[in-house]
């Protein structure tokens, strides 16, 4: 299968958007990016190589980005860059020393029988094999913390180590969430506002790559609604500030209705200092919460590009996007019982026959109940009958009420009387 290409979307600038990410979440999306956009993948494998030389000790990876980038000068007719040998080789024996070192002291220190020293030898190995890229021998070290932690932050240590394996591993199985909610219960948490926010963010990304969870929108934009705008610094690893806006913005922009938009979005002073970092997002959601549906679409389609460069968002943005039109529309046809599609169509600065398409859609897929007159291109909703419901709810309150007000009355007038039913 052919992987999605992305143009470089406009006024996109590749050295902002990645000085917002730091270790190897920022190496993985420079490799994202290189891969599926072409006008910008030179820059992006440049900057990945040299985080790769800077930051892991992972030859085989950066020889890869090395080769990919080549063949990206080559199609562009331009010099190829050389592997840096040297590096390589260093590296590789340092490695080979490292490694021993390391078994030899977590030998000596399971013959003490010293738990502490246990733990750091296990961490400094799994430190060691994350930064080669061995995942699997990582997340066995990081695992085997757990029978010799002792404090909190011991217990913090090891669950965000695993975390970090499974995600830059693209694995976004349960188990994450089983870390995170061990992380989450743990005793006397040490900086607890940073420590939840990482979490959190821990929490959206694992959300975001579980197909099979139900409503897993609108759970990460209430992970991320927590997330503290004071904690950015502390997470910057995982995700960007950026991004906690346009993840929680977009999930909540689909599942919220329009007094959660307000009060959880519009009007909450923390995550609106998330927003004013994405100020198309921040328009958009704005105009979506006024019904200005055309200018909301045209803010849809230009966000598009961009978002489609996001790892963790790409497999959602045609859905989200999707899922933010259909509500429009079915929340514009709400009032009325009979709607001009033309007047509609260009309310939505769209083609009223493409208008025609996605309310025949709507309809199919019960969002909507009505009947379209495509001759005439009039809509005929299909009312519920709200009134006489209404009216028999009402009735059977006060049929319950007046029965609860008779036993009441009954009971005070046999206390009043001192008269006791056995």
């Amino acid at each position: 299968m052919e992987e999605a290409r992305v143009d470089v979307p406009e006024g996109f600038d590749f050295e902002t958007y990645i000085n917002n990410y730091e270790g190897y979440s920022r190496i993985s999306r420079s490799l994202y990016i290189a891969k599926h956009c072409e006008g910008l993948a030179i820059e992006a494998y440049k900057t990945a190589i040299q985080d790769i030389q800077k930051n892991t000790r992972n030859t085989a990876k950066y020889t890869h980005a090395v080769e990919c980038l080549n063949e990206v000068l080559r199609i562009k007719g331009q010099p190829a860059v050389p592997i840096d040998q040297d590096w390589v080789n260093q590296v590789q024996r340092e490695n080979k020393l490292l490694s021993d070192t390391l078994e030899s002291e977590l030998k000596a220190a399971k013959s003490n029988l010293v738990k502490e020293e246990i733990r750091m030898c296990h961490m400094k190995l799994g430190d060691y094999f994350y930064k080669k890229g061995d995942l699997p021998s990582a997340m066995k070290n990081y695992v085997r913390t757990r029978d010799y932690c002792m404090t909190s932050q011991n217990v913090l240590d090891m669950c965000f180590n695993t975390i970090k394996v499974y995600l830059d591993d693209c694995n976004f199985s349960h188990v994450v969430q089983t870390y995170i909610s061990r992380a989450e219960s743990t005793p006397n948490i040490p900086d607890k506002t940073n420590t939840m926010s990482k979490l959190k963010c821990c929490q959206a990304l694992s959300l975001l790559g579980r197909s099979e969870y139900p409503n897993r929108y609108r759970s990460v934009a209430s992970a991320l609604l927590e997330v503290s705008f004071d904690s950015v610094s502390t997470f910057n690893d995982i995700m960007s500030a950026n991004d906690v806006a346009i993840y929680g913005g977009l999930c909540a922009l689909v599942f919220y209705d329009r007094r959660q938009l307000q009060t959880q979005i519009l009007n909450n002073t923390n995550f609106k200092n998330f927003l004013v970092l994405e100020p198309t997002l921040f328009e958009l959601i704005e105009s979506f919460y006024k019904s200005k549906y055309a200018t909301c679409f045209e803010l849809l389609e230009r966000y598009r590009h961009i978002l489609k460069l996001d790892m963790y968002l790409e497999p959602h943005v045609d859905n989200l996007l999707r899922l933010v039109r259909e509500k429009a529309m079915v929340q514009y046809c709400i009032p009325y019982s009979m709607i001009d599609m033309t007047k509609m169509a260009q309310a939505f600065n769209i083609n009223v026959n493409v208008l025609e398409d996605d309310l025949v859609t709507l309809i199919r897929k019960n969002k909507i109940s009505a009947r379209i007159d495509s001759h005439k291109k009039i809509l005929c909703t299909k009312k519920q009958e709200k009134r006489n419901e209404a009216i028999e709810r009402s009735l059977l309150a006060g049929d319950d009420f007046e029965k609860s007000s008779k036993a009441l009355l009954l009971r005070l007038n046999l206390l009043k009387a001192q008269m006791i039913v056995k």
